[in-house]
């Protein structure tokens, strides 16, 4: 790599999954960065690195260890960087194999200064590899949170019972011999509708009704 531009003093938001910066929530670990490189790469790379399973070459790695520099946050021996592909800015993090492994968002303000900054900062060949394409959800990180929960519910409900009455309630129809655990989990690939949301409303009841039970 050539020599490295930098932005100074941010916060990063990182996640497994990408979420804008008006969906960060309180209980995020927000960290202050004191120094970051930036990377202007194109914008095929740029939503690579954005959306997909990549991991970048470790001579890469290796440089860009010695370049950021945070307050008092620890990140476990990982890597950052911010990415731009002189339109829009984000921040990504690798492990020590090179896997991107989180992503973040930017403050608008900070962001801009990003762009801004770009426009005098040449492009740069990043060396990755490709290893999975994500298929890219039009979905809040809302939706994302409630199917999780009525996922980790499932998966945790073995009263076959309340799984054939979630099933009604959700089909509007008997359950018959099949899996119905699998049946409903399957429905979580579609994207957020009235039905799912419908789903959520029961599953949170119902949870609230176990754990009322168990207080008890």
């Amino acid at each position: 790599m050539n020599k490295m531009n930098y932005i100074y003093d941010i916060v990063l938001n990182f996640n497994e999954n990408y979420y804008e910066f008006f969906e960060w929530q309180n209980c995020d670990s927000i960290i202050n960065v004191r120094k970051i490189p930036v990377i202007k790469v194109n914008n095929f790379d740029f939503l690579n690195l954005k959306y997909n399973i990549v991991k970048i070459c470790l001579n890469d790695l290796e440089t860009l260890k010695k370049e950021f520099s945070l307050y008092n946050e620890k990140i476990e021996g990982n890597v950052i960087c911010l990415v731009t592909n002189g339109y829009s800015a984000i921040g990504i993090m690798i492990d020590s194999k090179g896997n991107v492994i989180k992503r973040s968002s930017m403050i608008f303000d900070e962001e801009n200064e990003v762009i801004d900054e770009s426009v005098n900062i040449k492009l740069r060949t990043l060396n990755y590899k490709l290893v999975k394409k994500n298929e890219i959800l039009c979905s809040s990180r809302i939706e994302k949170d409630k199917k999780e929960f009525i996922r980790n519910f499932l998966n945790n409900l073995n009263d076959k019972l309340v799984l054939r009455y979630i099933y009604y309630d959700y089909f509007e129809l008997e359950a018959g011999k099949m899996d119905v655990k699998k049946e409903l989990l399957k429905e979580l690939n579609n994207i957020w509708n009235p039905k799912l949301k419908k789903l959520y409303n029961l599953v949170r009841m119902l949870s609230n009704n176990k754990e009322k039970t168990i207080i008890r």
